[in-house]
């Protein structure tokens, strides 16, 4: 499977940079700027699969690792399956737009 095959951003497992408040993310790149971007690159290049599908999941609900600190066990747990079931959503996907695609390699 392609990355192509995934499609544009609407997938929870790609990765998404945002500007921070008051900036633009069509400003020239300074040095500053695209230090900032690779850094965050680095970032996340560093993560293993599981964190960033857990980072997207958690963007996707609109929450961070602090957000999560905060709450209590039971706010927690609710997140959990949440998130739970948003990853079955996407591996779904991902699985409907590849069927077919596959080939026997067992001759």
């Amino acid at each position: 499977m392609s990355i192509s095959s995934i499609g544009p951003r609407d997938s929870v497992f790609m990765p998404t940079t945002s500007a921070p408040a008051g900036s633009s993310k069509t400003e020239g790149a300074s040095a500053t700027g695209s230090k900032g971007l690779n850094a965050e690159l680095d970032d996340y290049l560093k993560m293993s699969p599981a964190q960033r599908m857990r980072e997207a999941l958690l963007k996707k609900l609109g929450l961070s690792e602090d957000d999560l600190a905060k709450m209590g066990p039971e706010e927690r747990k609710k997140v959990d399956e949440q998130m739970g079931d948003l990853a079955k959503q996407e591996m779904q996907k991902i699985s409907d737009k590849t069927k077919g695609n596959m080939i026997d390699t067992s001759a």
